[in-house]
């Protein structure tokens, strides 16, 4: 069964969001594991990024790497404190240019049914 979308008013202000998941603001780095064997990925296999928000489906992070649409990577957050750190598998759906490197957004890999 496919979870309904949940229309719900955005914490920006700018109206209803079409999120199945709840997003959570946070402020931890991340390394992504560059996966693809493409020529950038090979130079530069681990990017350290800036998370900016979180939820069950994905991440948005800033980067000072431009990374490509579509290639896949591996999601490692250490731990913090007493909070334990966690990986996911996903995939880059997004990253443009901003004032501070690149913003990223990962889909993260749907865990499969038991």
């Amino acid at each position: 069964m496919i979870a309904p979308l949940r229309m719900t008013e955005s914490s920006d202000g700018r109206g209803l969001e079409r999120r199945v998941f709840p997003r959570k603001e946070t402020r931890l780095q991340a390394d992504l594991l560059r996966l693809d064997h493409t020529l950038p990925a090979l130079r530069q296999p681990c990017v350290t990024v800036d998370m900016r928000d979180v939820s069950y489906g994905g991440l948005s992070a800033i980067s000072d790497t431009p990374l490509v649409t579509g290639e896949r990577v591996s999601v490692s957050v250490p731990r913090q404190g007493l909070a334990g750190g966690w990986d996911a598998y996903g995939y880059v759906i997004r990253c443009a240019p901003s004032g501070t490197g690149y913003r990223v957004a990962v889909e993260f890999d749907r865990l499969p049914a038991a």
